[in-house]
């Protein structure tokens, strides 16, 4: 997981933990990176724990630069989590976040078996807006103020991205959204961020395993055991800074 100062964040698929490669931090030590391998098929969930940052606070999600909602933590207990699992269709119904093939309009597709199909090209594509965001969950956590009530708003569904082939630059997953999976009816409260930038943000670039080695990030040989998010390691004897780290593992995988 990504660990600053007051806050921590992981994503996990299917309920694990999935390993970081490559992780990053600005000298202000607000913005945190890293790479992560994703799974065609597979859901995901967005994850954080505000350690010890006092007031409250709450953490937009965007996925391949759309914005997904806002999760805001109404207490002043430390520490204290949440998650974001999808985008909110109505205030009954969550559209899981989804790893799929990425859709191209020029020569090939990505079948979700990670095989190639030849396609037509479509050279309109290659003049339009690019996609900077494509490949990138991202997860802002702000100070916040929450006011009234209400039923939660839903958020736009957005349509799978294409991409000419030509300008797919080494990506071959995207994010899209399963079918609606229904809950509880969820209380909506008005939530208003504080200040000009969030107090940290994390972001976690996926990739396939496969392009993760091809490109040097992750070993080659690398399968590396993956952790329950729920795991608590144990904190190494006789070295308190090892220890320190351990606790804040612990705290952050609740």
């Amino acid at each position: 997981m990504l660990v600053s100062k007051d806050f921590c964040a992981w994503i996990a698929i299917d309920g694990v933990e999935v390993p970081e490669y490559g992780p990053e931090s600005s000298e202000t030590g607000q913005e945190y990176s890293c790479w992560i391998p994703s799974e065609v098929g597979k859901t995901f969930t967005v994850h954080w724990t505000n350690l010890s940052a006092p007031g409250l606070t709450g953490g937009g999600v965007q996925v391949d630069g759309h914005k997904c909602g806002f999760e805001a933590m109404a207490s002043e207990t430390r520490p204290i989590s949440a998650f974001m699992d999808g985008i909110a269709e109505t205030s009954t119904k969550t559209r899981p976040f989804v790893f799929a093939p990425l859709q191209l309009t020029g020569r090939f597709h990505f079948t979700a078996d990670n095989q190639l199909t030849i396609c037509q090209d479509d050279d309109a594509y290659l003049e339009s807006a690019s996609h900077p965001n494509l490949g990138l969950i991202k997860l802002e956590i702000w100070r916040v103020d929450i006011g009234g009530g209400g039923m939660a708003q839903s958020v736009a569904i957005p349509s799978s991205q294409k991409v000419h082939e030509r300008s797919k630059k080494g990506m071959n997953q995207q994010i899209t959204f399963g079918a609606a999976v229904e809950h509880a009816q969820v209380q909506n409260a008005q939530i208003r961020r504080i200040g000009h930038s969030p107090l940290v943000s994390f972001s976690f670039r996926y990739r396939s395993l496969d392009l993760l080695q091809a490109n040097g990030i992750a070993p080659a040989q690398d399968r590396p055991e993956k952790r329950k998010a729920s795991g608590s390691p144990e904190p190494a004897e006789n070295d308190d800074a090892d220890a320190t780290e351990a606790e804040i593992l612990k705290v952050c995988s609740h």
